[in-house]
């Protein structure tokens, strides 16, 4: 339980940071878009260890014979997801278009959010 609560934290933690360095690099601050960027990848060290740990875990319980496919899905979605947010950051700051990568990264957040909460047994919807 510590592992799952963790893991979501650390993803809260990583979207606000995420959307605060979007936001400053908006409005042109540059340096203090840079510094939530850097404890973002910290925070992301956090997300793949605890996901690592909770993706183990499912293929040790009863539960993998039927939920292994959507658990995998989940796993690379989420990894897929810390990529789309290092690449937007960086297409951000050299002010290149991201269009659809914005898309890609919203249908992907719902997704996971979709698969985790509310799908897979260990997440907290009913």
């Amino acid at each position: 339980m510590f592992y799952i609560h963790l893991h979501v934290a650390s993803w809260f933690i990583a979207l606000i940071l995420f959307f605060t360095s979007w936001y400053l690099l908006s409005i042109d601050k540059q340096q203090s878009a840079k510094m939530a960027h850097s404890i973002n990848r910290i925070i992301f060290l956090v997300i793949f260890y605890t996901g690592f740990v909770l993706i183990y875990r499912y293929t040790q319980a009863p539960v993998w014979e039927n939920f292994s496919a959507e658990a995998v899905v989940k796993a690379i979605g989420g990894v897929y997801l810390v990529c789309l947010m290092e690449w937007l950051i960086s297409r951000f700051q050299k002010k290149l278009p991201s269009r659809g990568l914005v898309i890609q990264f919203f249908l992907l957040l719902l997704i996971v959010i979709a698969l985790g909460f509310g799908r897979l047994p260990w997440g907290f919807l009913p």
